[in-house]
């Protein structure tokens, strides 16, 4: 019988199990601040979130054969160890693509709402992979001057780093790393001081990838962030000075976590060539519950659905719960707010198809492309 250890936050995860295993298997759970190498000894595939680091202190006296990380990320993993132990990995690329959109949108519309943007001004991706790529398609949706640039694609899309940091609204989504031809740490750092003058910066990637001492001493960048230097006990001023601030939750969504939750029990179930085919049931989507009018409103107000964003996730309320936090308990705050997140779900599992006999001279190109994602 096949052994599997899971992280207890990783939802549906014996569901998922259960739909993909054709083998037997067993089942234990564990919290992420309590897990030791001690408990690991006779596990066969270990489940794990981003707050798990997944090295040698971990493993090494182990019999793990799989480790199945439910993010997108892979910074938690040390890969060349898990590759020399001969150890499968596998993680979940993309699952969270929509929450991290839903929270850049419900940015701007918070952003817009203060007046410190309008669709009128242009925006900058860095990045242009699962996250980037789908952010362009729908703010050109929205008739917002966007580009985007990535060293590691050949798009024609795609434009240099400098067309981008000339934008108004400059937001990041790219993985972390220190070594490459492209590195990632200190992406954005003291020497672009005079390209972010009175400019608007987005963090939803990694706190690495923005240099937190540009950000404090600068009294013209309007920063957004969901993450930071030293997760889980950040540098408190940098948290303060912020415009938003929350606790990384970006990619915190329903479907987001589910997303992570079928794709590594499905890869557990393949790495121990187990994988029976499934009859997963259709996504149905859900009618829109907080009011067409709403979104009438704000398309004609601001040209930007403001309400499609903020009313599922008060990106102001979170910032303001998160800034208060007292210094000496940031941490166990820290974690406390993620795990008690609100559940919300991503912009595009709701229909609007009751928009146009409203209103019909609505901008509907955004709402095709919300169905194209």
């Amino acid at each position: 019988m096949i052994k599997i250890f899971s992280d207890s936050q990783i939802p549906n995860i014996e569901q998922n199990l259960t739909e993909f295993f054709a083998d037997e298997y067993s089942l234990e759970y564990f919290a992420s601040d309590e897990l030791s190498s001690n408990r690991l000894r006779d596990v066969d595939a270990l489940l794990v979130r981003s707050t798990i680091q997944v090295d040698k202190e971990l493993c090494d006296h182990s019999s793990i054969k799989f480790i199945g990380s439910a993010t997108a990320g892979i910074n938690h993993l040390d890969i060349e160890y898990l590759d020399t132990q001969n150890i499968a990995w596998s993680h979940a690329p993309g699952c969270n693509a929509f929450s991290v959109i839903h929270y850049v949108m419900a940015a701007l519309g918070e952003l817009i709402q203060e007046g410190f943007f309008n669709v009128r001004q242009s925006v900058g991706i860095i990045g242009y992979g699962n996250i980037g790529k789908r952010l362009y398609q729908l703010l050109s949706a929205l008739n917002i001057e966007v580009y985007a640039c990535d060293p590691f694609l050949n798009d024609t899309h795609l434009v240099t780093m400098e067309k981008v940091l000339a934008c108004d609204l400059i937001t990041i989504h790219v993985p972390y790393s220190i070594e490459g031809a492209y590195p990632t740490s200190d992406l954005l750092n003291e020497s672009h001081r005079s390209f972010l003058k009175d400019k608007i910066l987005i963090n939803t990637s990694r706190g690495g990838v923005v240099c937190e001492k540009l950000v404090t001493e600068s009294n013209d960048i309007i920063y957004v962030a969901d993450v930071w230097l030293d997760e889980p006990i950040p540098y408190i001023a940098t948290v303060k000075k912020a415009f938003i601030s929350t606790p990384h939750i970006a990619g915190y969504s329903l479907e987001g976590k589910l997303n992570g939750s079928t794709m590594i029990a499905k890869e557990c179930a393949r790495a121990f060539n187990c994988l029976q085919e499934t009859s997963l049931s259709e996504d149905h989507l859900i009618d829109w519950p907080h009011g067409l009018k709403n979104i009438i409103r704000d398309m004609h107000g601001h040209g930007f659905p403001v309400s499609i964003f903020k009313s599922e996730l008060d990106l102001q309320g979170l910032s303001d719960n998160f800034k208060n936090i007292s210094p000496n308990k940031i941490a166990d705050k820290f974690n406390s707010l993620r795990i008690n997140h609100l559940p919300r779900h991503d912009f595009n599992k709701y229909s609007y198809k009751n928009l146009v006999a409203l209103d019909e001279s609505i901008n509907i190109d955004f709402f095709n492309a919300i169905q194209n994602l």
